[in-house]
């Protein structure tokens, strides 16, 4: 009798286990978008470029063990009104890679592309936000090495650059010298990137200093070209001279 009341039971939990549904592990993702210009680089309120109607959010499998796409995996592409400026998909289950295009109609034309983004559903709702995109504007970035006497590096300490210190960019437009624009970073973050900047041809000069003067400079990096959307040049490793 006892074996018998032990197999009801065992038979009762077996059926409440198999009642029970597993947690939802299903969410969504909400995009958004924005543009500007230069001169208008304080404010994202400019509408969307002209024939440019749609916004669609990329959603991939991924497998972050292997790093690269599920083989097979359908990809998903949920389309919004660009002039809605944000859109939210319909909900996914698993892991994906996201990204965010600016496109027009059909499609056949991308404006702008977002950088992809993980994204877990199980982590719950995720918001991928575009960064702003300047009509007429671009970026450069940067990373830099101090040298010193006998090509050995410097750190930002032995070059005598503290906190008052910083690493700068100047950046001269070629067709308009009297245009002239100057970033600064923080010496020891040893990369950075730019704010933005107008669509045009620059010489650009890569300057060590110590708050009250400079130390030294890189030589001329002539004809950097910044365009436009949001457009990012490479200055590459600049390599600055420090103290002779």
């Amino acid at each position: 009798m006892k074996n018998l009341v032990m197999a009801a039971l065992l038979g009762a939990v077996t059926a409440s286990t198999a009642c029970t549904s597993s947690p939802a592990t299903d969410a969504v993702v909400t995009a958004k978008w924005s543009f500007s210009t230069y001169a208008n680089k304080n404010s994202a309120t400019d509408p969307c470029p002209a024939t440019f109607t749609t916004a669609a959010v990329h959603s991939k499998p991924w497998d972050p063990v292997l790093g690269v796409f599920v083989p097979g995996g359908i990809e998903v592409i949920d389309k919004f009104n660009c002039s809605d400026k944000s859109g939210t998909t319909d909900p996914l289950d698993g892991v994906y890679l996201i990204w965010v295009s600016i496109e027009n109609t059909s499609g056949s034309t991308v404006y702008a592309e977002s950088e992809s983004e993980f994204f877990d559903t199980i982590d719950g709702d995720a918001t991928v936000t575009l960064p702003t995109l300047f009509k007429d504007a671009g970026y450069m970035d940067l990373s830099w090495d101090l040298i010193g006497a006998g090509n050995s590096r410097l750190s930002c300490a032995q070059a005598g650059i503290g906190a008052s210190g910083s690493i700068s960019t100047t950046a001269v437009s070629v067709a308009s010298p009297s245009f002239m624009l100057v970033d600064k970073f923080t010496c020891t973050d040893g990369f950075g990137t730019t704010d933005v900047l107008p669509e045009d041809t620059y010489d650009v000069t890569v300057t060590a200093s110590t708050g009250s003067s400079d130390v030294g400079a890189s030589a001329p990096i002539a004809n950097v070209d910044i365009t436009a959307p949001n457009g990012l040049a490479h200055l590459g490793h600049v390599r600055i001279p420090v103290g002779f």
